[in-house]
């Protein structure tokens, strides 16, 4: 049986069932229980399912991975944002980059340029220092799990300025609930940015399309440029469509 349809028929039984037993469904599908935890242990590291003891269960919706867990995850598809992105920073310009893997990786491409790049993400103000950057970290509470600083006074700084262009990290992105994030810290933000900046831009790498984290922070319909590795899903499509949005992806993918 092909890798994808097996897929397929995991993520069907978890989303009707809320659990997969590996023994149960390697009866169904004609295959060994190897195979399914194999399966099983790469759809975790696409954040579509949660290993437990004999199977699996939905992803937590409540609490994203520590920065260098998510790091080591799609770094191809986010070294892409990164490149299709690099084109909408020109010199001189005032930016804002906010926290995550994504947004790092963006960081690092535009090392050296003459910008100024405002964060609160520590290892996005490392990843840009020297050279003609000019770099402002936000003030904030240090949350320890990616070194970005949040709270109320890193939103309140935020709303002193204005951007040319506020470059955006995402958790997820699902078609009824819209862009989501995890915690309130990263949604208030990312919120406050969208009218800070004259260009709002979703750095969104393509295996994000599908997924829900709890908290809604935009909808699908509001002015956002969205950069990804990958033309979207057809529904999401038809969405971005239909309100316009500025979708950046690869040319072959377009």
């Amino acid at each position: 049986m092909l890798t994808n349809h097996r897929h397929q028929e995991i993520m069907a039984t978890l989303h009707g069932a809320g659990r997969v037993d590996v023994a149960k469904i390697a009866a169904e599908l004609g295959v060994s229980e190897e195979t399914i935890r194999r399966d099983m242990k790469l759809l975790e590291t696409q954040g579509l399912l949660r290993r437990i003891y004999g199977g699996a269960v939905p992803p937590r919706l409540d609490q994203d991975r520590p920065l260098l867990e998510r790091g080591k995850l799609n770094s191809r598809e986010k070294a892409r944002v990164a490149q299709l992105a690099q084109p909408l920073v020109l010199d001189g310009m005032s930016l804002f980059i906010d926290s995550g893997t994504t947004t790092l990786a963006l960081a690092r491409s535009l090392a050296g340029r003459n910008i100024t790049v405002t964060t609160n993400s520590i290892n996005v103000a490392l990843a840009l220092g020297g050279g003609a950057t000019r770099v402002s970290l936000t003030p904030g509470a240090l949350r320890s799990k990616d070194n970005a600083l949040v709270g109320y006074e890193t939103v309140a700084y935020a709303r002193r300025f204005f951007f040319d262009i506020a470059f955006m990290g995402i958790s997820a992105v699902d078609i009824d609930h819209g862009w989501m994030d995890y915690e309130e810290h990263e949604s208030v933000l990312r919120r406050t940015l969208k009218t800070q900046a004259r260009k709002a831009v979703l750095l969104v790498d393509s295996r994000k399309f599908g997924r829900q984290a709890n908290l809604y922070t935009f909808g699908l319909n509001e002015a956002l440029t969205v950069v990804t590795d990958k033309r979207p899903p057809p529904a999401f499509m038809e969405v971005f469509t239909r309100y316009d949005i500025d979708l950046i992806t690869s040319p072959a993918q377009r």
